[in-house]
């Protein structure tokens, strides 16, 4: 059992970031790492953002500068995600100038997925990170280079917690990295097979809603990993 911090961490993908539990703006309170906090009456914070690829998780934790009294919290996702930093600055969703972009295939960023950032959208394209997408995948698109990027990003985030004296749990998002070494299952399964397996209600997204993310946190403090 983990002890001696004042406040969680979170960090993933959409899962984790609460996309479609209601209040996922900058995040939820109502995912497994939120309900954990407000269990054991600690702070919450989380750097999760949707469609995140692995090594930009990593960044995430690199970048954030309060890790002491913390305990991470960090839900890996689908090693097929390629995070780069571009050479030049863009417009991301809300406005904000970034540089990091998450490359996936069937990328819904770059295929009108949604109807409120077709602007955004085109902007990606205006730019030819559509081009850069395609040709990133037909190139490198392979398991072998995906999990070779995506145990990278793992072990520097370990030796970065390790270095700081900074515990944390790290969960399986899904099946492809459970057997990872310090990457806890949930049962067996990784997040969404084990959502999948229970038959737990999706948002029309495709995002586990709150059923599953109680479970995942009972399951978490019933096996005394915090």
């Amino acid at each position: 059992m983990l002890s001696n911090f004042k406040k969680i961490l979170s960090a993933g993908c959409s899962f984790i970031q609460g996309s479609e539990l209601g209040d996922e703006h900058p995040f939820s309170h109502q995912t497994y790492p939120a309900l954990i906090a407000k269990q054991l009456q600690v702070d919450y914070d989380s750097v999760a953002y949707p469609s995140a690829s692995n090594q930009g998780i990593a960044k995430t934790l690199f970048d954030y500068k309060r890790l002491d009294n913390c305990l991470v919290i960090v839900q890996w996702t689908f090693p097929s995600r390629l995070g780069v930093n571009l050479s030049y600055e863009y417009k991301g969703k809300h406005g904000q100038n970034k540089q990091w972009f998450d490359l996936a295939p069937n990328n819904w960023d770059l295929i009108n997925h949604f109807n409120e950032y077709r602007e955004y959208t085109q902007q990606l394209k205006d730019l030819n990170i559509d081009k850069l997408h395609d040709v990133v995948y037909r190139h490198t698109g392979n398991d072998d280079n995906f999990n070779f990027y995506t145990l990278l990003a793992i072990r520097a985030a370990q030796q970065l917690l390790a270095s700081t004296k900074t515990p944390y749990i790290f969960i399986a998002g899904c099946n492809a990295l459970s057997n990872i070494e310090g990457v806890h299952n949930i049962d067996g399964l990784g997040f969404v097979e084990y959502c999948d397996e229970k038959k737990f209600l999706k948002g029309p997204h495709n995002h586990p809603l709150h059923e599953a993310h109680q479970s995942v946190c009972n399951f978490i403090l019933d096996k005394k990993l915090v």
